[in-house]
Formats: structure tokens, sequence, C-alpha cells
């Protein structure tokens, strides 16, 4: 950051144009030492922007921007009942460690 007041800080060189500011705001952005922060506003017309975070940040922290998220899948026993009576057609379930099948929720 190049600018810093307790929790709020304007941030330099990670956008070119207010354009890419205004497109990242939804995501959120993380520091090295471990807060959390929003995108706030762009200021000026090359890229800069003001944050806010959940704690005061100091001036020597890195500012990053998470560009992707990992999510699982979320599986689901299918019950005993429904197993019994289906033949496996592959639609929407697979096999599990096991032989066990799951389906997706």
């Amino acid at each position: 950051p190049t600018r810093v007041h307790k929790r709020h800080a304007v941030v330099k060189y990670m956008f070119y144009n207010p354009e890419d500011v205004r497109w990242f705001m939804p995501a959120g952005i993380t520091t090295k030492h471990g807060l959390q922060g929003n995108i706030i506003q762009s200021v000026g017309d090359h890229g800069v922007m003001k944050c806010l975070f959940n704690a005061p940040i100091k001036q020597h922290d890195t500012v990053c921007l998470h560009l992707y998220k990992r999510v699982f899948p979320k599986f689901a026993p299918i019950g005993q009942k429904e197993e019994q009576g289906e033949e496996d057609s592959g639609h929407e379930q697979g096999a599990g460690i096991g032989g066990k099948h799951f389906q997706v929720l």
C-alpha cells in the first residue's frame, strides 16, 4: 500500500485502469499477514484503489488478490431403498470408495 490509515489503505500498481478495479471489486483481497479486505473504490485514472481491511494494516504489508477459488463438489450417499430398486445407469452417480455410490447434489 502507498498510504495507510488504520483499516483503510490506498493500493497502487495492482491494476492499470479504473475499469479493472471495478471488474475485480466483488473479489476479496488478502494480505501476506492474513488480513481480509474489500476494494471500496477506484481513485484516479491509473488503477489506484481504496481498500478496507478487517484490522489495522501496516505499511510494509503486501496486498494480494486471489484470482481462483478451489471448490469441491458436494456428494451425498444414496439411500439403501433407492439403490436396491434402481440399476446403475451412470446418470448423476459415481462409484465411490469401496463400491458405494454417491449422488451429486
